[in-house]
């Protein structure tokens, strides 16, 4: 690649592998577009001045911006936001990206988008370590994490999920599994349900200070406060 470096630049090259992938991942799953477009290309310039490709570019982008303003839900324990969508089009991946570089908690550990409109029957879904979370101690283990719920079940769901169950590497993993064994998984996970109180030993009382007591609740603050 220290050749092609030198005659086209990092970015051309990152634009133009951008491109060709657009196409497959479209409701269409149009790879045949890309390949006749690279096949055709002499240079990246060629594949960023290509019409389908760009055509199918704006649709993902359009899709991914349709979908993506889904409303999470968290695991019980806080340490998974799930974000459920329904698109014909491969853009979890890309939206379990954008939310992980977006959402901060001290609890988050990693986020999953899961499609229920791609496969017919199944979910595909994607997951990424959040990014307020790549510097845990121990690092956060994604694979680890989604065997560790599924291994919660007393019968045979981890057989059942099959071997497109965690699949990829600990940061970025996801699966495609039948869609009633991906309702088994949330529920062990325990997505949408409230954590629990904390004992009334450890509830934290405000502590009393000699200041003198300064209204904080302006009718100004009031307004400017976000519902």
């Amino acid at each position: 690649m220290s050749d092609v470096f030198k005659t086209h630049t990092k970015k051309a090259i990152n634009d133009a592998v951008s491109l060709l992938n657009a196409p497959r991942r479209t409701a269409r799953f149009d790879v045949q577009s890309a390949w006749e477009a690279l096949l055709a290309a002499r240079s990246p310039k060629d594949v960023l001045t290509n019409r389908r490709l760009l055509s199918a570019r704006a649709e993902i982008n359009e899709e991914v911006e349709r979908q993506t303003h889904t409303a999470p839900k968290f695991s019980k324990d806080g340490k998974v936001a799930v974000f459920r969508i329904n698109s014909a089009a491969q853009v979890h991946q890309v939206i379990a990206t954008r939310w992980a570089g977006h959402l901060k908690s001290a609890k988050l550990e990693f986020v999953l988008v899961a499609n229920s409109g791609y496969v017919p029957g199944k979910v595909n879904f994607s997951c990424r370590v959040a990014r307020c979370a790549r510097n845990r101690d121990p690092p956060v283990n994604i694979i680890s994490s989604l065997k560790a719920v599924a291994d919660l079940d007393t019968t045979d769901l981890v057989e059942r999920m099959g071997e497109s169950f965690a699949r990829g590497h600990k940061e970025a993993s996801g699966g495609i599994i039948p869609a009633q064994e991906f309702e088994e998984l949330m529920a062990l996970m325990q997505v949408g349900e409230k954590p629990d109180a904390p004992p009334e030993g450890e509830k934290k009382t405000p502590k009393k200070t000699a200041e003198k007591s300064v209204q904080r609740n302006k009718l100004d603050g009031y307004f400017g406060k976000k519902s």
